[in-house]
């Protein structure tokens, strides 16, 4: 049986020979026309009469491989010269492994002829699959070997001779096929996991039917793997025509990694959620510590531990691969390192597969790397001691809400999404470079106090540092018939409901006075933006005990913010507004936090 492996370990066995079919390669496979001797002799011929020779067609011989090149068809053989190469360790390979990686390693299909000028940007494919560039302007290299004899005419194709052998790489797949002596079973294993050997009923030979059954002379099998298609890692690793780089962390990097993301995905087997749409406004507007709120809600099942183990290997492996071809990744297998400084900066931002961009290679490629880079067939694999990535780049990212995007249901404002022209705030706001931004003007409807809700998505069981967005009271001027006449600050309660690890809804009033989390919200309970510039609340921090990523959407925490200002209190109306001109809910990782404080 055959095995034709698109992606994964070393072939197994020598297939056999076929020549292709293909019109544009017919040249090739014409026999070459020579005044030459050597031109009546076969190339095994010609290989054995050299005495220079002698090692490699040893090698040849044992691994049965002289008779084909005893055939009548069209190979080019870049053999080495004796003595320019380990012909000792090459002696000690079982004869499938000496076939497929070096004598296969140095056989090509068709006539290659050094001749004028070839710059190499179209490699030569090896029998072994592999592709080497044959290169030169009268003096010729083939990989990184020089050509010492080059053009020797055969009957049945072309022989060179090199000085030296060209050494089998396996590409970054193949790697993981190999033995685990390098310590990274851990990856290597996850890796194996979606590795699936079908039959390929299109290239195999059929045989007869046995009992209704159809039997098969000539079976193909292919192997595939799909952590790397387009729904996975993105990455086409087998591909002997591409670049990648591969980190690769050994055992005690990968469980220290898994262990701290796996902290963030902490689900339960059920959880629950307030179901905002079946809120009216008594019960959404409750702001009591017995949670009265607790019957709306909805609830979503999973198989808790299967969905964490899943997600942290699957994100995890999501940083690992780097295509070299990236503009942004050019630079890290080149020298100077990824330190040199440029222009007065380190050299920085790397994309992985996934569009993943993380911003401090040099800890990530240089300060953990175990050993020198491991060269393959189409990229490096580095091994590294730890997986050195920042927690809100990698797997634990901060999350901005807006009404725009997130708002939940109101029950007694209107809503209209507003776009502002003005350079100077869209600068500080979205940053560099922005002359407009958009934000949601909330206004109470009628003598009501104004409520709405805000759906805080992706929320991961960790510590957030939340902070509030506010918009100064002029923004309203700049929208005709929107906006108070004078500038008042609006007073907000802000009320979050989340889910607990025992699988029940819990409220967490945030608040400026003494009491933390307070039974009831008051004015002197209330946030007070100011009226006059953009102004961050700071909420403080919040640990939340249970995951959301992954569930789906509508499965998140919400965020009730309110308004305690009394419209029949004459003093609470003329000292207080009651529109909320929120730009932004910013749940930064404390890591973060800690992270932009060190470094202002």
């Amino acid at each position: 049986m055959k095995q034709n492996k698109s992606i994964g370990l070393l072939m197994l066995a020598a297939g056999v020979l076929t020549a292709a079919s293909c019109s544009d390669f017919s040249d090739y496979n014409e026999e070459p026309v020579s005044s030459q001797p050597s031109a009546e002799n076969t190339l095994w011929q010609n290989i054995k009469a050299n005495a220079q020779l002698s090692q490699f067609a040893s090698l040849v011989e044992r691994t049965g491989f002289d008779s084909y090149l005893q055939e009548p068809r069209a190979y080019t053989v870049w053999a080495p010269a004796n003595d320019q190469f380990d012909y000792a360790a090459y002696q000690q390979l079982d004869n499938t492994t000496l076939l497929n990686q070096f004598v296969k390693n140095h056989v090509a299909d068709f006539n290659y002829v050094a001749s004028g000028s070839l710059d190499g940007s179209d490699p030569v494919h090896m029998l072994s699959g592999k592709s080497f560039a044959f290169a030169g302007n009268g003096q010729y290299t083939f990989g990184k070997n020089t050509v010492s004899q080059a053009n020797v005419a055969s009957s049945n194709g072309i022989l060179h001779v090199i000085n030296g052998a060209n050494r089998f790489y396996p590409n970054l797949y193949e790697f993981f096929g190999q033995s685990t002596d390098d310590g990274i079973d851990s990856l290597v294993n996850y890796v194996k996991r979606y590795e699936q050997t079908t039959l390929d009923l299109e290239n195999s030979e059929k045989g007869p039917m046995v009992d209704g059954m159809q039997t098969y002379v000539d079976s193909v099998m292919v192997t595939t793997n799909s952590l790397f298609g387009r729904n996975g890692l993105n990455a086409n690793v087998e591909n002997e025509d591409s670049s990648y780089t591969f980190l690769m962390p050994t055992n005690e990097a990968y469980m220290e990694m898994y262990n701290r993301v796996k902290s963030c995905y902490n689900f339960i087997g059920t959880t629950l959620v307030q179901d905002i749409e079946k809120l009216d406004k008594a019960n959404a507007t409750s702001t009591s510590g017995d949670n009265t709120r607790n019957g709306f809600n909805k609830s979503v099942s999973v198989n808790a531990a299967y969905l964490q183990d899943s997600l942290t290997r699957r994100l995890i492996a999501s940083h690992l691969v780097y295509s070299n071809t990236n503009a942004y990744n050019k630079f890290i297998n080149e020298r100077p390192a990824i330190r040199t400084i440029v222009e007065g900066q380190y050299r920085d931002s790397v994309f992985t597969t996934t569009r993943n961009l993380l911003s401090n290679p040099g800890e990530i490629f240089e300060d953990h790397q175990v050993g020198e880079p491991i060269e393959m067939s189409n990229g490096f694999g580095r091994i590294v001691d730890s997986l050195a990535f920042y927690p809100w780049e990698a797997y634990c990212p901060q999350i901005v809400a807006t009404p725009s995007r997130n708002l939940g249901r109101s029950f007694t404002c209107v809503t209209r999404n507003v776009r502002v022209e003005w350079p100077e705030m869209a600068e500080q706001l979205r940053g560099p470079g922005y002359e407009e931004f958009n934000y949601t003007l909330i206004r109470p409807s009628g003598r009501n106090k104004p409520d709405f809700f805000i759906h805080l998505p992706n929320v991961q069981s960790t510590t957030y540092h939340i902070y509030v967005v506010v918009l100064p009271w002029e923004i309203g001027e700049k929208n005709a018939d929107y906006g108070d006449t004078i500038p008042r600050t609006t007073p907000m309660n802000f009320d979050l409901s989340y889910c607990g690890t025992n699988g029940k809804l819990a409220n967490y009033h945030f608040t400026t006075g003494a009491s933390a989390n307070p039974s009831s919200f008051s004015l002197t309970t209330a946030f007070l933006p100011d009226p006059l510039k953009v102004d961050t609340l700071d909420l403080g921090e919040f640990t939340f005990p249970v995951n959301y990523r992954g569930l789906g959407d509508g499965y998140c925490p919400s965020l009730y913010i309110s308004s305690p200002v009394n419209v029949y209190t004459p003093a609470q109306v003329a000292q207080y507004s009651r529109e909320f001109r929120i730009y932004a809910i910013i749940l930064k990782p404390v890591e973060l936090d800690e992270f932009e404080a060190n470094n202002k």
